[in-house]
Order: C-alpha cells, then structure tokens, then sequence
C-alpha cells in the first residue's frame, strides 16, 4: 500500500522532501519519484522517524531558498509551498510524553478518527485515505486549494472548529499541522518514540488508500469554513458547552465486531445506506434538534466497519456537537447485544 500511497502523493504534490528526524538531528532530502525517495529511506538505518511533505512545492522558490542555507539543516519553508494538494487531520491519544501509545489509547484515536470521517461524510465530503501513524490515526482528504491568506483563513477556522468537536481528555485533534510544509509519517516505515516495551511498542505505520480517491471540492472546503465560522459567531457568552463524552464504555462487547446497522435499525432508527459504508439513520437526540431531518437521515449517520476498529456515529446538527458513537452507547445500553464477540482484554506483559 506505501507503494500506491507514494505514487499519488508523487503525482498531486511533483516534488517530495523526506526528511528523517534521529535523537535531534535532522536530515533531508527532496525528490521527484517514487524510488528514489524510498532508496534515501532504506539509507536511513534502523533508527529515528521518516517523514515526507504533502503540498505541491515550487521548485525555483525552493533552490533559491536552499542556496542561501548554505552550511545549515535545511526544511521546505511554508512560502516554498504554491498548493495544497492534502488536507491533513492528526487525531492522538493522550499519553505520557515521549512514550509509544498503548493498544487501548491507539484504538481511541482511531475511534476519533472514523467519527471525524463520519462527519465529513454527512456533508458530503469523499471517502479519504485513513493511516494509523504509529500512535496515533491521520486522515488525509484529497484536496487542491492556492496557497494564499484566504485559504489559510478557511483552514483555521475549519481546524479549530473540528478541535473543539473531537478533543477530549483521551484524544486531541492537533489544530496545528494545518501548515503548507507540514511533515506527515512515511506510511509504512516504523514510528519510534521512547523505549520499545510490549505494551507502549514501536509499530510500522499504515495506511488505507481508497479505490476511488477523489477530491474534495473547494466549495466543499468553503462551506464547512463558513459552518464554523457562523457557529462563532452565533456563539454567546455562557452559551452551553458542547455535550459532557463519557469516560468510556464498560460493556463486554468486542465493538470492532458490533452491527451498527442492526442496532439502529432495532431501535427503529435506521433509514438506510447512502455511500459505501456510510449509513443514514435517525439521530438519538433528534427531538432536542433545532431544524427537522431530512427524510434520508443525510444529516446523521454511522459509519460501519469490517472488524478493524469500531464504528463511527456523526450528526451534523450543532446541538450534537462532539457526540459520537461511545455517546450513543452510553444512551441505549444495549450495544453488547449486537456485538458478534466479547471483548478480550490484551494480557500484559510482565
């Protein structure tokens, strides 16, 4: 899969930094294929973390820049950047700093991450490329967006917007890596951070490319900028917080194994499919929505998984703000019902 990940990322972005980080030091190179970049990475050792850029960099503005580095560690500067060609989300568990994530806080973020995707997919934004980094999960849309203040504007507004939905005390939505010379994990290289110990490992990251990757349009873009950007401002002084999230589920289901499908539909909340697995359904909480649903249940959906994490719930409606699918668990208390097995905790090492 990092063989088809690198030759789009080649073909929307032209040139690529790899850059490999090693105990402070910093070391990088550009390239303009596939093998090339993936031969510097085989020189790399068995040591440190590799990491590539995303967006489109200038070529001329980025001579000119590396010439007047001379002697110095150099990196692709923001202004070298002309285009995004990805929008980037880093969704991370909370953890001891400079430590590897546990098993349970990796299957956190990765939870956050498919809610995140559910949400998108409401509004009708692509099905994009999910990752687990190492630590954590990214997802990656599609995109092709100038470099200019504007769309700088429209993607803070869009990152603090979706911090604020889907960070908690267990998960954070890094608002930060918004940047245009952004480094993202080489998907398929090995992430270490601290000791490699059995329960906090060092683990080669993945990622999942769909079949039909397409662009997210900048129209889409603008209108979820302009959706946050009307919620600050309709914003008030002691308005209500967004909804308290569980501390987590106690349940004895293997929720990776859960028919999100069923569940709703025995709840008499389920419409039906809408695109791949993303599926409408009656949001729990649609008598505390300002605006009525559209028929199809477009504005809340589950997105049903194939036993590799668990499902995701998103409801577009600002009153659901920051719910997902832990939320709804919480609120029927039956989700073990619909579950194909029982959770097995990991044994620890020792």
């Amino acid at each position: 899969m990092t063989d088809v990940y690198l030759d789009r990322l080649f073909r929307d972005a032209g040139l690529v930094e790899l850059t490999h980080l090693d105990h402070g030091r910093v070391w990088s190179t550009w390239h303009n294929d596939p093998d090339s970049l993936m031969l510097a990475a085989s020189r790399a050792g068995d040591s440190g973390n590799l990491f590539t850029t995303l967006n489109r960099i200038n070529p001329a503005l980025l001579g000119d820049y590396l010439k007047a580095q001379t002697g110095r560690t150099a990196r692709t500067p923001d202004a070298c950047v002309s285009r995004y060609c990805r929008l980037f989300f880093d969704l991370d568990p909370a953890r001891p700093r400079g430590q590897s994530s546990t098993a349970d806080e990796l299957s956190a973020a990765e939870l956050r991450a498919r809610g995140l995707v559910a949400k998108l997919a409401a509004l009708g934004w692509p099905t994009p490329l999910m990752a687990m980094s190492g630590n954590g999960w990214h997802v990656q849309y599609r995109t092709a967006l100038p470099h200019t203040p504007e769309t700088a504007e429209q993607l803070r507004l869009i990152y603090t917007g979706l911090a604020a939905e889907f960070s908690d005390e267990d998960v954070q939505f890094d608002r930060t890596v918004r940047n245009p010379a952004r480094l993202c994990t080489l998907y398929g290289s090995v992430k270490r951070k601290g000791i490699n110990h059995p329960e906090r490992p060092h683990r080669q990251s993945t990622c999942q490319v769909p079949r039909d990757w397409r662009q997210v349009h900048p129209r889409q873009v603008a209108g979820l900028a302009n959706l946050y950007a009307r919620q600050t401002r309709q914003e008030a002084p002691g308005a209500a917080t967004r909804p308290a999230r569980p501390l987590g589920v106690r349940g004895q289901g293997d929720y990776r194994s859960l028919d999100v499908v069923a569940w709703f539909a025995a709840h008499g909340a389920y419409h039906g499919p809408l695109a791949g697995h993303v599926h409408g359904v009656r949001c729990p909480w649609s008598d505390e929505h300002s605006t009525p649903s559209p028929q199809s249940g477009s504005d809340t959906v589950v997105f049903a998984t194939a036993g590799d994490g668990w499902p995701g719930f998103a409801c577009k409606h600002s009153h659901c703000a920051g719910r997902d699918i832990r939320d709804v668990m919480a609120l029927w208390g039956d989700a073990d019902a619909f579950c194909a097995a029982t959770f097995v905790p990991m044994r620890r090492a020792g």
